[in-house]
């Protein structure tokens, strides 16, 4: 597989493990860190880095947040998430969608967006921050990535 290996991504996913188990009141960055299993090591997640890295990467170019980027993938407005972070079934959707998010990338990237577990993260807790959403514009995104973004 290119790109992000289910390897990489089931290592992600238990990143989150402890975010399903959290009143829906606590954020997945939170869960992260209230983590205080010895046998899971968690990093902090930073959704400041995932708005970087959601524009750096060129995921802008496929996805949108706040109306901002393209229109070849679901939109990924914090608003639209659940409720709960359920960092499963946010994974299960992306397995999902994987071949053909890879073959999107290769497509309109020229490669595919090679990310880390804790990258990975940061993007899911930029995903899930409304907050942090709020301030994403297209001043965001690197001029490259705007070029490539198809509008309707």
């Amino acid at each position: 597989m290119r790109g992000c290996s289910r390897i990489q991504l089931g290592a992600t996913i238990a990143i989150f493990t402890t975010a399903i188990f959290a009143p829906a009141s606590v954020s997945l960055v939170e869960a992260a860190e209230a983590a205080t299993s010895p046998a899971l090591v968690l990093p902090k997640l930073d959704p400041l880095h995932g708005k970087a890295l959601f524009a750096s990467k060129g995921c802008v170019v496929c996805h949108s947040i706040n109306g901002v980027g393209g229109i070849d993938a679901a939109p990924l407005d914090a608003s639209e998430m659940d409720e709960a972070g359920n960092p499963f079934e946010f994974f299960a959707r992306m397995l999902a969608g994987m071949e053909p998010m890879l073959d999107m990338q290769e497509d309109r990237l020229g490669h595919t967006i090679d990310l880390d577990a804790t990258e990975l993260g940061d993007l899911v807790a930029f995903i899930h921050d409304a907050d942090t959403q709020r301030s994403f514009s297209m001043d965001s995104v690197p001029v490259e990535f705007q070029e490539l973004i198809e509008e309707d």
